[in-house]
């Protein structure tokens, strides 16, 4: 296979820009040039790896699967001289998580401690965003791995997962001057419900458990985010109900700042796991990714 540098250069400008034009004004090539050398890609791989019929354009299955590896080429690549010229440690390439805005600020910390014991992931890069943004950082190639929740659309090929714990979200509110709960949940007057926004994966989640207890309680909705600590500071705050992770409310929950409400019908079980590309990762990354199942494998989790 012959492939030149500049094409795997020039895939990735139009990966992420998605037009052709842009692309090429990136590369400071002529958009014919471009169109041709990214042609010259597609005839080395084997690989159709522009959808053209879309607008904007996009990747094919397989021209997601191979940002990846053109990626993480590059990233060898110049890892790789890096070495020779003696400006960088072998296996100094850093490993790129997306996780979502609590996961990355709770759990994620958690993991990169625990995998430094066995002297990786040394270095890190972490894009902090939405879940459904983190799945498609994933699905386009821009991560190496996310740490997200229970996704059916991950929990398949062409992507592995590891499970590394479960947690649960419960509805919680403020304590009054006595320490009891400010609200229960009872039938009577609507209660005042901090949501998750609709489209996020903790909005769905927590949506169909409403829906199903739609018969018997009726809330209003008074605050709406996809960010589960606005949502806790809300609840501090005293202006609703808030269905939380664990992990997030721990030291709220010991010191009595919020209060659980309901009993186990309401709460909602979340498995927490690490995904990736079912594809060839660079070195440190596939390192990392080893050990932990390995650790998985023998019981380990994360504490939640």
């Amino acid at each position: 296979m012959n492939l030149e540098t500049k094409w795997l250069e020039d895939f990735l400008a139009l990966a992420d820009l998605r037009n052709f034009s842009r692309a090429a004004a990136q590369r400071n090539v002529t958009q014919p040039a471009f169109g041709r050398r990214i042609r010259s890609l597609e005839q080395a791989t084997g690989i159709e790896l522009i959808d053209r019929g879309t607008t904007p354009v996009s990747l094919t299955p397989q021209g997601r699967l191979f940002r990846t590896t053109a990626r993480n080429l590059l990233r060898q690549m110049e890892e790789g001289l890096n070495q020779i010229h003696g400006l960088d440690e072998p296996g100094s390439q850093p490993i790129d998580f997306a996780a979502s805005h609590s996961l990355s600020l709770s759990q994620l910390p958690n993991l990169l401690e625990h995998m430094g014991k066995f002297d990786v992931a040394t270095r890190s890069r972490v894009e902090s965003i939405d879940m459904d943004l983190a799945v498609e950082a994933l699905q386009q190639g821009r991560c190496d791995f996310l740490l997200g929740f229970d996704i059916d659309a991950l929990m398949q090929p062409p992507f592995a997962s590891l499970p590394l714990g479960k947690t649960w979200m419960r509805p919680v509110c403020a304590s009054d001057l006595d320490g009891a709960p400010l609200f229960q949940l009872e039938a009577g007057q609507p209660l005042p419900l901090l949501r998750y926004s609709p489209g996020s994966h903790m909005g769905r989640r927590v949506n169909t458990l409403l829906k199903k207890s739609a018969d018997t309680l009726q809330f209003r909705s008074v605050m709406e985010s996809s960010l589960t600590d606005l949502l806790k500071v809300m609840a501090l705050r005293g202006k609703g109900i808030a269905w939380l992770p664990d992990y997030a409310i721990t030291d709220e929950l010991r010191c009595g700042q919020l209060q659980p409400l309901g009993g186990e019908e309401w709460r909602i079980a979340v498995d927490v796991m690490l995904y990736r590309n079912d594809v060839r990762l660079h070195a440190g990354a596939e390192r990392f990714w080893s050990l932990l199942a390995k650790q998985c494998a023998a019981g380990w989790s994360l504490p939640m």
